[in-house]
């Protein structure tokens, strides 16, 4: 037995929210006790009421979420001010939380931390693991490269999404048990006879010729193909071309989207140097995107389709989580609720399901590839059953 469930509030108050998912989640649960759960909530709500009623009600719960820039679920749909409580029950696998913390000063230590932590409490073979880690004190893609050697490569894929706080970038929060925290990174370990599939889509396209970056540190990338990085844009978007309309491709050895790097506009005036929010490496082959609200809205589509006709034959899935772009929130505006809508359509309401959107995804983006890639303006998709 495998069973999900979602409980989503619009109340403000904790004080509210809380009841509102106790009472939802202990009707759908009746005698059913859960062993774990995910907390996405809005930034300004009091979290540790929210964190300390949950753990009254379930004591042995293992919690983790997170603050965000909007939640979805099967029972509200789509809000971006709002509580959303997924929980899990299963009589076959095993789902444990560990924290790392300390995440911006050395993110293998933090991910291996957070690792042991969960691993300690199960003795079945670990067959997935989601981790939603702090966006602002570290970068991105170097936290899911940390997570991945820590997880062993491709044995236990990784899907997730990081923190977000509004589109404030002031601060954003993590949660672990009872504990509010920050620079941190809290995963569940999903442990023993799980059936699942994912896949990754943005409904972007490129646009141009391919280039390489030939000088890049961190986030900021000075030359693609030997020129300011700005002038690669200049010379298919224009003069005026604005990075931050634009995400960067990076392309694998098939030409394929491998993953979107989004800049917050920051271009050097004398260098045409452009920083991204996470890194990209020296070497790599980028391309700029474009993408209208259609073509947006298409991936989520093309997410949840391909994660579908992935799951495993004979099998049908049980629940649904998925992460979604702050970036793709803002561009879609009014119809980001679309994005729930699709979720629905294609699974069917019956199906539970949620996610929320953060600073950035993470997930393998390819079927035969289990190795998580560091997303923006990116709708990634996973299944779960037994």
């Amino acid at each position: 037995m495998f069973r999900v469930i979602t409980a989503h509030t619009e109340d403000p108050d904790a004080n509210g929210a809380l009841d509102d998912l106790i009472i939802d989640a202990q009707r759908e649960l009746g005698e059913v006790a859960p062993k774990a759960g995910l907390l996405f909530s809005a930034i300004d709500l009091d979290h540790g009421k929210l964190l300390a009623g949950i753990k009254r009600t379930w004591p042995s719960l293992e919690l983790i979420g997170c603050t965000t820039d909007g939640e979805m679920s099967s029972g509200l749909g789509f809000s971006e001010d709002s509580t959303a409580l997924i929980l899990f029950s299963s009589s076959s696998v095993d789902i444990s939380a560990g924290l790392g913390r300390n995440l911006g000063d050395n993110p293998e230590e933090a991910c291996r931390q957070a690792l042991n932590q969960a691993s300690a409490k199960t003795d079945k073979k670990a067959a997935l693991c989601v981790a939603v880690p702090e966006s602002l004190t570290s970068d991105g893609q170097i936290i899911v490269e940390a997570m991945t050697t820590v997880l062993g490569d491709q044995e236990i894929p990784l899907f997730g999404a990081a923190a977000g706080d509004h589109w404030r970038f002031q601060g954003t929060n993590q949660f672990f048990g009872t504990e509010v925290v920050a620079d941190s990174i809290p995963i569940l370990l999903f442990s023993g006879p799980l059936s699942f599939s994912y896949a990754v889509a943005s409904g972007r396209r490129g646009i141009g010729e391919p280039g390489v970056v030939t000088r890049s540190e961190g986030p900021v990338v000075q030359e693609i193909d030997s020129e300011p990085a700005i002038e690669f844009y200049r010379k298919f978007m224009g003069s005026n071309a604005a990075p931050n309309n634009f995400p960067l491709a990076l392309i694998d050895k098939k030409g394929q989207i491998e993953a979107l790097r989004a800049s917050p506009g920051i271009v050097d005036a004398e260098s045409g140097a452009i920083t991204f929010v996470a890194s990209v490496q020296q070497g790599s082959q980028v391309q700029v995107t474009v993408a209208d609200r259609d073509a947006i809205i298409n991936g989520c589509r093309a997410s949840i389709e391909d994660a579908k006709a992935r799951f495993p034959k004979g099998k049908s899935p049980q629940a649904a989580l998925f992460f979604s772009c702050a970036g793709r929130r803002g561009i879609l505006g009014s119809r980001a609720r679309e994005e729930a809508e699709i979720a629905s359509e294609l699974l069917g309401p019956e199906l539970p399901h949620g996610g929320f959107y953060g600073y950035g995804e993470i997930g393998p983006y390819l079927a035969e590839d289990r190795r998580a890639r560091f997303h923006n303006e990116t709708f990634v998709s996973l299944l779960l059953g037994e």
